[in-house]
């Protein structure tokens, strides 16, 4: 039991695309980050879901220098890109670094590992930050007084 707990945190980056890697490190350091932090993030499918704003906050860069990198990585091979209602879903390519057992590349399931950030969601961080929870009693949800 404790060796698959030791192993269940790992990501393999195969050798023969370390050069693409580093092509990434020096032609567009902002798209390295992003393909750094979607590693670093994504789920046991390699897939994470996230909106711009997400990336934004994380790395201050602006929504076009983002979408300029993000293509670079599209286009190169690092990341398929699917869509989910405003946001994205990044795939990584799993020929380039993989999180889960080899046989399980055949298989196009996402478990569903979601960033949001505060900016897009006050009200629920709000809420989380209240210490004290408003109780109804079944009176007062029965229109009774």
């Amino acid at each position: 039991m404790e060796a698959q707990k030791k192993n269940s945190n790992f990501i393999q980056l195969y050798r023969e695309h370390i050069t693409e890697i580093r092509w990434l490190t020096k032609n567009n350091p902002v798209a390295l980050d992003i393909f750094l932090f979607i590693l670093e993030h994504m789920d046991y499918k390699n897939s994470l879901a996230c909106s711009y704003s997400v990336l934004e906050d994380y790395t201050g860069k602006s929504r076009s220098t983002l979408s300029r990198s993000i293509k670079i990585l599209k286009e190169n091979g690092f990341v398929s890109i699917f869509k989910m209602g405003t946001c994205n879903v990044y795939t990584i390519n799993p020929e380039i670094a993989w999180s889960s057992w080899d046989n399980q590349k055949q298989y196009a399931k996402f478990d569903g590992v979601m960033l949001i950030s505060k900016k897009e969601n006050k009200d629920y961080f709000q809420m989380q930050n209240k210490k004290n929870i408003k109780v109804i009693s079944n009176d007062n949800r029965n229109g009774d007084k």
